[in-house]
């Protein structure tokens, strides 16, 4: 990806009493010392998040080992110094079947008001490189229809609410806590991957049979039992966040949901999926939380590792 070079846009500003003047409004790359105006920026456009939500997931993701012509945070509006517009996007290098390539969550995106009409320099800056791969986790309703018009596609459509203790056990599969010693079965990559979310919070799991091992992770959440509906509770859940590409999961459903309702007191979690599983007892919920990517190499449905799903938590 080239480097992004910044872009001048002049603004009309007009005070009372005072002729009509012009300002200067450019997009650039978020730098280290616009964190605090960017933390500041991002609290009034979510005020249901608090300054540690985002501290914390941006310090996680500053340790992603990034190429240096790309933005470590995203992208701001910047007016004469003064930081009115952000949108986070959060790189990482992913090496898979496909190779190597680049993939871009865009995450939170705020503009404040008087400037929400140069809010499209945002998204027309971090989606210009055809090589990266770009996704939202989190698209709110209004712009699922603006998603698919931008060449966005569907990674998952809706969710399933999956009741793994209804499920066999299986003989000979076993399923154990992601610790130092699980972890040495599995590939050096993926181990690491596991690691670091264990660290995020995230719980992992190890599923093994004979000598073959695959990984699982969850993600502590809550979710509402009517979509939009304020009013009623929040039940709590996990979330799957990652599972190995090779992993049969019905086939070890049972033994995940006694390692979650023993260890973790929790008799149930949710996944992305594109319709209701087979070999799964539980129900889909279509149009729940859909995901959208766009570019080359779109990620497996499900997998959410270094986004803000799991970078910011719940």
């Amino acid at each position: 990806m080239d480097r992004v070079n910044d872009a001048l846009v002049d603004v009309p500003a007009q005070e009372e009493g005072v002729r009509a003047t012009r300002v200067k409004v450019r997009c650039r790359h978020i730098e280290e010392d616009d964190l605090d105006s960017v933390v500041r920026l991002l609290r009034i456009g979510f005020p249901d998040r608090s300054e540690a939500y985002w501290r914390t997931g941006l310090e996680r993701h500053r340790s992603q080992p990034l190429p240096d012509d790309v933005p470590r945070y995203g992208y701001v509006l910047d007016r004469d110094g003064a930081i009115v517009g952000v949108l986070l996007a959060l790189y990482r290098t992913v090496t898979d079947e496909a190779g190597t390539h680049l993939r871009c969550n865009l995450s939170s995106w705020y503009v404040l008001p008087e400037f929400r009409a140069l809010g499209t320099l945002l998204d027309g800056f971090a989606m210009r490189d055809r090589r990266v791969t770009y996704t939202n986790v989190s698209p709110a309703p209004q712009t699922w229809q603006m998603h698919k018009a931008r060449g966005f596609k569907p990674v998952c459509s809706g969710q399933m609410l999956v009741m793994p203790l209804l499920a066999g056990f299986g003989r000979g599969r076993r399923v154990r806590a992601a610790d130092a010693e699980t972890l040495r079965l599995l590939p050096e990559p993926e181990a690491r991957l596991v690691a670091d979310h264990i660290a995020y919070g995230c719980i992992g799991l190890v599923c093994s049979e004979g000598d073959r091992a695959w990984a699982v992770l969850f993600q502590r959440r809550a979710i509402r039992l009517r979509p939009g509906e304020t009013r009623w509770p929040r039940l709590p859940c996990l979330q799957l966040v990652y599972r190995s590409s090779a992993l049969d999961l019905p086939a070890f459903l049972g033994a995940i949901g006694r390692h979650l309702i023993l260890r973790h007191a929790m008799p149930w979690f949710v996944l992305d999926a594109v319709g209701k599983l087979p070999g799964m007892a539980g129900r889909f919920f279509d149009g729940r939380a859909p995901k959208y990517a766009r570019g080359p190499n779109p990620p497996a449905t499900g997998d959410l590792t270094y986004t803000e799903a799991v970078l910011f938590g719940a």
